[in-house]
């Protein structure tokens, strides 16, 4: 027989696949079972050869079979060859929709599934898995028939209506199916028969939708012209595009039986399908539709069909039966109690009627299942042939954690949901049920939701019912799903204690007389108690707040008086305390007031009677009745306080009070329950809180994307360390504490209760609460942790300054935000790094299998899941707990293969609050298009991109940076966070499908080819598509971009496109296009807006045949194009910045023109192998900062005009032909690094290299030389964005440098550049390391000591003058031990004084009519924790000066200060500090040196001329010896190079040298060390710091 169309589209060679384990008993029977499916017509494989080894199991033969019969018999031997196959089987089955039949010959059904009688050898967990997973499906027992023979017949009618779509295998005994199924064959027959009728089937998951459905297709399909029944969960095969497309193909193949009908999109296919099947009679059935997209790719409309066809519609979801219009809607009923029992039986006990012993636990398996279909059959196949005993414990088990097949089923509904849908289902679940909804519209509205949009949602998807009266019911089974999921993340959110104690009791009986006792007293001791603000009785109301503060608190009192039980709100509070003292950690705390605890547990006596009138006058189900007994029976088991006939009411207050100090005392906060890797970073963070040995306050930032783990390394230190304290407080979640104005200053009062154990001191306003505890804090030495803060406003709110707090005070704030930090000037920021390797997959492994290690055979998932949370602890708590339960491998690559496509929600939303926080809809765009194109682009050029896109991306990027949503490298490369990626990719993706709209950005390619064909416009900004090299080349119409012309980023790879280039967007800012299938771009396509073109591995010869004028471009990369022979015509680029051409052999020269490049910044040629020589133009380039020529082994010689290159800074050249590095090189007053000849590094240190090289290596000179290099310095004035070369050896390098000047071009990439450089230098603890200063040669550097261990330093820095001087001798008069420690005040004109507690001092240059800055002399006073006599210099570091409004940086160490630089050289250094700069300098300090206080002195004197005939001095990459040369006229170049000339110099400079030294000497001027006794001269040979 032909082999027919298969399921979505799957090929099958066989009908069906027939596998048995033992040749002895099953041999016969299955020998004939095949002989009889043959002769039906049928194509069986069967596995019948050398079956004991194993070895012959044929897996392609499973997979390429539709159906598999598996006959099990008695003569089991548990064979490995037969678990691999039941386990492939299973695998196709849940990929491929493969039917499983299981045969028992000879043996019970429930033999297999309990694994008993032979059976019982299965050992393996595995083994075990797959027995009871085939055996739970529906198979035949031949035995039942007359004999064999009819068993056989039996198998092959019922399969053979199966293979030919006419038949469906339903359990023709299933319980009150009948009724039903005639209830709807009635709506379906209503209408005219020549009528078209859609009917939607609606109902909750596992009520049996799909069951009905199947049995009416089995009735009525085989009368109709065309059947087809596309069962295999359409939701579930609609989220992949070209699924969608397979499905409209398998409705059309089902119906005429060919495939010769071709589909492919799915838009094609609705034309196809209409015009196909408008004139069958088809009966169609739609399985768990979810989306009424699906309905219209599949059913358009009622005209698409033939008359009379029948079409019904199986979903969860009523709101789209209505927008579908479809025709009648059958509601699933939930089974009555007898059904319920019957079909309970069937699975428990395998009959009609149960064990007589089991009678009572039946009906209340039955009760607790409410008449759910999936629930009983669960439930009662896995209590099958368990004892009474065991059917006691699962029943406990299951009104706690419930089944979990039951609760994933139902889970679905609520997961479809939206985020406001599920807090309303949420709240509805664990607080409303049998409320009226009007009352429950309102307590929402209160709390901040939407609850009648909400709450139609709801009912429409079966999770709510609303009935006569008007009041709100929930499944019992839903109830206790959302109850689960409540728990589920209170596990998550158990810090979040904003109260010590939650009161609960009954207002008429104890609220005048006890409660305000008690409530009064613990305020009194300092309790923060959950207090009913609005006064309201707890008989009458409830409200959201209140109930959510139950899980707030961190002990829970309940007062249990006479009439507790008489109150439904009373009980309600009860209910949520004791699930939050099994959850959340919540200490629940008795005290039985006026009752027995006997009464309150078995509910007896006063208490007993109250429940019971409760009960009796309050309509309540079976389920919420069983709940409030299972509380009190809980509470009243629990020691507490009993007060009865008590004589000394205030005394028993007292022991209430006693009790819950000691307890709160011994309270920890919940850090994890596995805390992987924590302990490690709690060590650092407390190595940083105690490497400040003064007594001064201390500010920590902790600092990291959200999902890091802040608040738990937070938790973790605070249990470490809180009681070394006076005072300790712990404020969670200030980010959503302060939205509410009232609880802003909750978070005050909290923070004041918790220091001083009192509420008595009360704060009205923010403002009168920042003074009070500005006052009060300073009182106490205390530990304070600030957690999640996202606002300045609250950090000034709770910790304006280090002054509020007392000495040796720590205080942490855990953040997002990185300028928040700044702003506070935190003493240090630990930044939150992710975790690794290991740690990760420890931490995976505990929640996806509850052990270290993973289970047999997940071993490479495990690492799979792993990789892809990348290391965020978030990301793999939450994916490995949803795993937890899935123990099939394709389970698992099913969910890794949705991530990708679909992020956890859960994890989505922690990390969308950082994005949801930027301050505006520019900087939401930005992180969106960086998410989808620019990750691992160079910064400058982004920049560059979205600049001409609209945006203002300097400002942007840096905000991104420090919400620590993108991250910049010290290669200037900007990153993301893998889940951030794909965080911003499913928010374009659900603003697409919320709005209607193709999604703005797109990046998948079954996106673009279900782009709207019938717009006149596409609201499309960004398109990239990167094929795998492995697929074939995937083609694209150009045509299909004409209506994008919004379209301004454009990347492709691995793709080619079809048709005239004129089609595409004439607006586009970046092209990148990889693999460039062209030999040059075509003339038609317009590229005037293009800002960077990226044609890497192209196949072009020339860009453009035909030359085009692009006046905005900027950036041309061409790398890796073999092919390319012709740079292009420059002239016509003329604003280009950056070229890079790397790797393009068959390059043999490059235009002459090249020199009309005005603007260009970096050239890159590296491995231009077939390039022989450089156009003289290029050396007229004098815009040009980097020049790379690596790798270009033909080319032997670079130009002496290179000096006219005037503002290269780096030349890279090596691997090249060049054997001889130029004169000019060495000349050149720009070039800052070079890697030439051998030679690389930076030129202060490799030009003397170089000069060496051309002298004897005899000569004298070579020590010269080396002495001159003795005080290496580098002054880097110009933009270092397009030379990552420099920079990164600067930083690698730094501890060889002795001075370093820069200049950036942005502050946020000043605040990147310092903290490398403070990394570079080991500098961790120094105060203010936002920014960076400098210091001349002309500086001085003096150094006192008193007895008190205190040691001042004094700077100088600047030229020398009468001013100067004069202040000088007066500092150091006053300065300790000698003088009395007070400096000199201001004394304008002459100079003016700037001071600030700590190691830096931030000021604004003020205007001296009338004079000019000459110095800036720097004191500073430190303490040291080590000896009182370490006074020497080698504590001191670094100091920098920080030109904010210039962004340059000037870092100095002690070997600069104390070398000998002329006047000149520091005069530039004060000429560049300007009247209205904001100038910041930092004196930096080893560990153990603490700096006190900083001064600055800025000295003036009356302006004079500046001599301007040495210009080279002013040049900041200027070094000695090309100083000398330029000097020297050209036509003395010749002299210059020959050896009698070098030694003339060398002795010449020698003599200069010490002259200069001998006039400081008698001057007074050289740098100083005044101590005690002494004054000592600084060596020069001093090691540099780090």
């Amino acid at each position: 027989m032909s082999v027919r169309v298969p399921l979505h589209g799957w090929n099958y060679d066989y009908d069906v696949f027939l596998s048995y384990h033992d040749k002895a008993l099953c041999k016969p029977f299955a020998a004939a079972l095949y002989s009889a499916l043959t002769q039906a017509g049928l194509v069986v494989y069967i596995n019948h050869n050398n079956l004991p080894t194993g070895d012959q199991t044929n897996f392609s033969a499973i997979e390429a079979s539709r159906t598999c019969i598996i006959i099990f018999s008695s003569s089991f031997d548990a064979s490995k060859w037969f678990l691999e196959e039941l386990e492939k089987i299973l695998d196709c089955r849940a990929n491929i929709g493969q039917v499983v039949v299981p045969v028992y010959y000879n043996v019970q059904d429930y033999h297999v599934r309990s694994q008993k009688e032979s059976f019982g050898k299965a050992k393996s967990m595995r083994y075990r898995a797959a027995l009871s997973g085939v055996s739970n499906m529906l198979g035949f027992l031949p035995w039942n028939f007359r004999d064999e023979r009819e068993g056989i017949n039996n198998i092959v009618h019922d399969l053979t209506r199966f293979i030919e779509d006419k038949f469906f295998f339903v359990d023709k005994h299933l319980v009150g199916l009948e009724a039903r199924l005639q209830d709807v064959i009635q709506l379906l027959s209503k209408k005219q028969s020549q009528d078209t009728i859609i009917l939607g089937i609606w109902g909750i998951n596992g009520i049996g939708k799909t069951i009905i459905a199947k049995a009416i297709y089995n009735q009525m399909g085989s009368s109709f012209k065309g059947q087809c029944f596309l069962h295999l969960n359409v939701n579930k095969y609609f989220q992949h595009r070209n699924d969608q497309v397979s499905l409209q193909r398998q409705l059309l193949s089902n119906i005429y039986k060919t495939t010769e009908i071709q589909i492919d999109t799915v838009e094609s296919g609705k034309m196809v399908l209409h015009k196909s099947l408008h004139r069958t009679k088809i009966f169609l059935v739609l399985d768990n539709v979810n989306n009424l997209e699906q309905l219209n790719a599949l059913c358009g409309s009622r005209e698409w069909f033939g008359r009379g066809s029948r079409i019904i519609i199986t979903t969860r979801d009523r709101d789209i039966l209505r927008k579908f219009e479809v025709d009648h809607t059958y509601r699933m009923k939930y089974m009555n109690s007898t059904e319920s029992l019957e079909l309970f039986n069937r699975h428990a006990f395998k009959t009609l009627r149960p064990i007589e012993s089991y009678t009572d636990l039946c009906r209340d398996v039955v009760e607790y299942c409410g008449g759910f279909p999936l629930a009983l059959e669960e439930i009662g196949s896995s209590l099958f042939g368990r004892s009474v005993a065991e059917w006691q414990i699962v029943l406990e088990k299951l009104k706690t954690n419930g089944n979990h097949v039951v609760m994933e089923k139902l889970r679905i509904g609520f997961d479809d949901l939206q985020h406001e849908e599920k807090e309303i289902f949420l709240k509805i679940a664990t607080l409303f049920i049998g409320m009226d909804k009007d009352d429950v519209i309102q307590t929402l509205n209160y709390a901040g939701h939407q609850p009648d949009i909400g709450l139609r949602v709801l009912v429409d998807k079966s999770l709510v019912t609303i009935d006569s009266k008007n009041r709100i019911g929930m499944h019992t089974l839903v109830r206790a799903m959302g109850g689960e999921i409540t728990r589920q993340r209170s596990r998550g959110m158990a810090e979040t204690k904003m109260y010590d104690v939650f009161l609960s009791f009954r207002g008429e009986d104890s609220r005048a007389k006890f409660i305000s006792h008690v409530h009064s007293s613990l305020q009194s001791s300092g309790i923060y108690v959950f207090k009913d603000e609005d006064g309201i009785q707890r008989g009458d109301q409830i409200t959201v707040s209140l109930l959510q503060a139950i899980g707030q608190s961190k002990i829970a009192i309940v007062v249990l008086s006479r009439n507790y039980a008489n109150s439904k709100w009373c009980l309600l509070e009860l209910e949520r305390i004791v699930e939050m003292g099994r959850t959340n950690g919540t200490l629940v705390l008795p005290v039985f007031y006026e009752v027995d605890p006997s009464e309150v547990r078995y509910q007896t006596g006063e208490i007993g009677k109250a429940f019971e009138y409760l009960i009796s006058t309050i309509s309540v189900d079976e389920y919420t009745k069983r709940k409030w007994k299972t509380a009190l029976q809980e509470v009243g088991g629990r020691a507490g306080v009993v007060i009865i006939n008590s004589r000394n009411e205030s005394e028993d207050i007292k022991k209430i009070v006693e009790l819950v100090t000691r307890l709160l005392d011994k309270t920890e906060l919940f850090v994890a329950d596995h805390p992987v890797g924590v302990e490690s970073r709690v060590q650092d963070v407390i190595q940083l809180l105690n490497s400040q040995k003064s007594k001064d306050p201390l500010l920590l930032g902790i600092w990291g994307m959200g999902g890091i783990g802040k608040t738990t390394l937070a938790k973790a230190v605070y249990n470490k360390i809180r009681h070394d304290f006076d005072g300790k407080s712990f404020l969670f979640n200030v980010r959503e504490v302060w939205k509410l104005d009232n609880d802003k200053v909750s978070l005050q009062q909290r923070l004041l209760s918790d220091i001083y154990k009192t509420t008595k001191i009360k704060i009205d306003t923010v403002e009168s609460g920042k003074m009070i505890l500005q006052k009060r804090l300073c009182e106490k030495r205390i530990f304070l942790v600030i957690d999640d803060v996202n606002h300045l406003d609250q950090l000034n709110a709770l910790c304006g300054n280090r002054k509020w707090f007392g000495e040796g005070s720590r205080i942490i704030i855990t953040t997002r935000d990185d300028d928040l930090l700044s702003r506070l000037e935190v003493d240090h920021v630990y930044r939150m790094k992710e975790m690794d390797d290991n740690e990760s997959l420890e931490l995976f492994n505990w929640h996806a299998f509850k052990q270290p290690i993973p289970s047999k055979g997940f071993t490479n998932l495990s690492r799979d899941v792993v990789k892809y949370s990348g290391g965020l602890p978030l990301a793999l708590q939450v994916i490995g707990s949803f795993l937890l339960t899935r123990k099939r491998e394709t389970e698992w690559n099913s969910v890794l293969e949705k991530l990708k496509l679909i992020p956890n929600d859960e994890v989505s939303e922690k990390l969308r609050i950082s994005f949801d926080g930027l301050i505006d809809d520019d900087m939401k765009d930005i992180f969106l298009d960086i998410a989808f194109f620019f990750i691992g682009m160079d910064r400058q050029d982004v920049t560059e991109i979205l600049k001409d896109c609209g945006h203002f991306p300097e400002i942007g990027i840096s905000v991104l940076v420090q919400q620590s949503l993108v991250t910049v490298d010290r290669k200037n490369k900007i990153g993301m966070h893998d889940l951030l990626r794909d965080m911003g990719r499913e928010i374009i993706r659900k603003k697409s499908k919320e709005g209607g709209k193709e999604p703005s950005r797109l990046w998948r390619y079954e996106d673009v080819l279900e782009l709207p064909k019938d717009t006149s416009t596409l609201d499309v900004k960004g398109l990239t598509l990167k094929m795998s090299r492995m697929d074939s080349t995937t083609y694209l119409e150009t045509k299909a971009f004409e209506k994008m012309d919004k379209l301004r980023l454009f990347q492709l790879s691995g793709v080619q496109l079809d048709g005239d280039y004129k089609y595409l967007p004439r607006h586009l800012r970046w092209l990148s296009w990889h693999g460039f299938p062209l030999k040059c771009t075509p003339s038609d396509f317009h590229q005037q807006s293009l800002v960077a073109v990226e044609f890497k591995y192209s196949k072009l010869e020339r860009v453009w045949r035909k030359s085009q004028l692009l006046v905005k471009l900027k950036i041309l990369n061409l790398s890796h194009s073999h092919n390319l022979r012709h740079t292009p015509n420059f002239s016509n680029l003329p604003n280009l910045e950056k070229l890079i051409l790397k790797d393009c052999p068959s390059l043999s020269s490059v235009s002459s023109n090249i020199g009309q490049l005005k603007k260009i910044l970096l050239i890159n040629l590296k491995d231009c192998t077939g390039l022989h020589e450089l156009p003289r133009s290029i050396y007229k380039l004098d815009s040009l900062k980097t020049l790379i020529l690596s790798g270009c082994t033909k080319i032997d010689k670079l130009e002496e005009d290179i000096e006219q290159m005037i503002s290269l800074t780096t030349l890279v050249a090596d691997n090249t032909a060049i054997a001889k590095v130029p004169f000019a090189v060495v000349r050149s007053k720009s070039i800052a690094y070079i890697s030439l000849c051998g030679y690389e590094g930076f030129a202060r240190k490799v030009f003397p290299s170089i000069i060496q090289s051309w002298l004897s290596p005899t000569n004298s000179i070579l020590s010269l030389v080396q002495t001159f290099a003795g005080t290496s310095c580098l002054d880097i004035t110009d933009e270092q964005n397009n030379s990552f070369y420099c920079l990164s050896s600067i930083f690698e390098d730094l501890q060889n440098l002795q001075r370093l000047w820069l200049k950036c071009d942005s502050e946020a990439q000043l605040n990147q550049t310092v903290a490398s450089i403070l990394d570079s230098s080991n500098t961790r603890n120094c105060e203010g390391f936002s920014t960076s200063a400098s210091i001349d040669s002309h500086s001085q550097v003096c150094m006192s000591s008193s007895k008190n261990s205190l040691t001042s330093f004094l700077i100088q820095m600047g030229v020398s003058c009468n001013v100067a001087n004069i202040l000088r001798e007066s500092i150091l008069q006053k300065m300790p031990p000698i003088g009395t420690g007070f400096l000199p005040g201001d004394n304008y004109p002459n100079w003016v004084t700037f001071s600030s507690n700590g190691s830096s001092v931030t000021f604004e240059v003020p205007q001296v009519d009338g004079c000019s800055l000459k110095t800036i002399m720097c004191i500073a006073y430190s303490s040291s924790s080590s000896s009182p006599d370490n006074t020497t210099t080698e504590g001191f570091k670094v100091v920098l000066l920080i030109n904010c409004t210039k962004n340059t940086i000037q870092v100095y160490k002690i070997g600069a200060l104390l070398a000998s630089f002329d006047e000149d050289e520091w005069q530039r250094v004060i000429s560049s500090i300007e009247p209205g700069n904001e100038i910041k300098v930092v004196v930096v300090f080893s560990n153990e040196f603490i700096v006190k206080k900083t001064t600055i002195y800025l000295v003036y004197d009356e302006p004079i001329e500046i001599k301007k005939t040495n210009n080279h001095c002013h040049e900041p990459n200027e070094n000695i010896f090309g100083r000398l040369f330029f000097a020297i006229p050209s036509l003395a170049r010749d002299v210059m190079i020959s050896r009698p000339f070098w030694f003339c110099l060398a002795g010449i400079m020698v003599w200069s040298l010490s002259h200069r030294r001998s006039e400081k000497r008698r001057r007074g001027n050289q740098p100083i060390l005044r101590e005690v006794s002494s004054i000592h001269e600084l060596s020069l040979d001093k090691k540099p710091f780090g």
